[in-house]
C-alpha cells in the first residue's frame, strides 16, 4: 500500500517549482527534436548526445578554470558549430532518405556516447551550483539556480516562439515545412531554413545539458534518459508543434515531481509513459497536432 505524504502549502510550492525546473529542462530538448523533425522530418536520434556534450563540456571548462558561466557559453558554441558540421557535411545530404537518416543520427549518438565513456569512464560528475544562495518564493526557501532554470526556458520559449510566429524567418520556416515547393519557387532558400534550424534545434539541447549539470549527476547515457522522454513530448503535444513541446513539459515536469512523493523515478517514468500511450490512442496528433498539407 502506498504511504501518501502529507503536502503542506510550503511543500506543495517547492514541488510545483521543482517541476517547472524539470519541465523547462525536457522542453529544451523537446522543442530542438520538435523544430527539427517538423521542419526536415528528420528523426534525429543524436539529439540526446549534444546534450551530453553541452553538460560534459561545461564541466570540464569549469574544471580548468573554475567559471560555470564561462563553461556553459563556450561549451554551447562549441556543440553548436558541432551541429552545423553535421549538418552540412554528413545529414544535409540524406535528408530524402529517412531510414539513412535514422541510422546515421543513431550511430553518431552512439559514437558520442562511447567517446564519454571512454573519456569519462561510467561513474558520474557533478557540477557545483553557481548560484548556492536561496530565495524566498512565495514564503518558501528555494534554490536560485532552479529559479535561474526556470528563468532561462521561459526566455527561451517567448524568444523563439515570437521568432517562429512574428519574424520573416519564422514565415520561411513555417512555409518550408509545409509548402517546400512553392516556398522555393517563392524564393525562399529552403538549404538555409533547414541549417538555422538543424542549429538552433542543437544549440537548445546543449543549452538543456549545461544548465541541468548542476542540478543532476553527468553520466554517458544522460541523453538517452532525455530524449526518449523528449519524444514523448513531442508525441503527445503534437509532432512539429513548438507550442505542444511547451504544454506538455510542463506536465510532464509537475507529474515527474509529484510523483517521486510516493512511486520511485522508475515507476514514474513508467507512469508517464503508459499515461502517454493511453493519450496517443484517442489522440493520435497530440494536444497541438495539425493534418498534413499536400501542395
Amino acid at each position: 500500500m502506498l504511504e501518501i505524504p502529507l503536502i503542506t502549502t510550503d511543500n506543495f510550492i517547492t514541488y510545483a517549482l521543482n517541476g517547472l525546473s524539470r519541465g523547462m529542462i525536457i522542453f529544451l530538448v523537446a522543442s530542438g527534436l520538435s523544430l527539427i523533425f517538423g521542419l526536415i522530418g528528420l528523426i534525429n536520434f543524436a539529439h540526446g548526445s549534444m546534450l551530453a556534450l553541452g553538460g560534459y563540456g561545461t564541466y570540464v571548462v569549469m574544471q580548468a578554470t573554475g567559471n560555470f558561466w564561462l563553461g556553459l557559453v563556450i561549451s554551447v558554441a562549441l556543440v553548436t558549430v558541432l551541429g552545423l558540421a553535421l549538418e552540412r557535411k554528413v545529414l544535409y545530404w540524406i535528408y530524402d532518405e529517412p531510414l539513412l537518416g535514422f541510422l546515421s543520427t543513431f550511430g553518431i549518438g552512439l559514437v558520442i556516447e562511447e567517446a564519454l565513456a571512454v573519456y569519462f569512464g561510467s561513474r558520474s560528475y557533478t557540477v557545483p551550483s553557481p548560484l548556492p544562495e536561496s530565495v524566498q518564493v512565495l514564503g518558501v526557501s528555494y534554490p536560485s539556480y532552479r529559479l535561474f532554470v526556470i528563468l532561462v526556458g521561459a526566455v527561451v520559449a517567448l524568444g523563439v516562439g515570437l521568432v517562429l510566429v512574428r519574424t520573416r524567418l519564422g514565415l520561411e520556416i513555417h512555409a518550408t515545412a509545409n509548402m517546400q515547393s512553392t516556398a522555393e519557387i517563392l524564393g525562399v532558400d529552403t538549404a538555409r531554413i533547414y541549417t538555422i534550424t538543424f542549429v538552433l534545434g542543437t544549440a537548445l539541447a546543449a543549452l538543456a545539458g549545461a544548465l541541468t549539470a548542476p542540478i543532476t549527476s553527468m553520466y554517458p547515457t544522460i541523453g538517452l534518459d532525455y530524449i526518449t522522454m523528449a519524444f514523448l513530448v513531442i508525441i503527445v503535444g503534437g509532432m512539429g508543434s513548438f507550442k505542444g513541446s511547451f504544454v506538455v513539459s510542463m506536465i510532464v515536469g509537475q507529474i515527474i515531481a509529484f510523483g517521486w512523493l510516493v512511486l520511485s523515478p522508475t515507476y514514474v517514468r513508467i507512469l508517464v509513459f503508459a499515461a502517454a500511450m493511453v493519450f496517443i490512442l484517442y489522440k493520435p496528433r497530440g494536444f497541438f497536432g495539425k493534418a498534413e498539407v499536400h501542395e
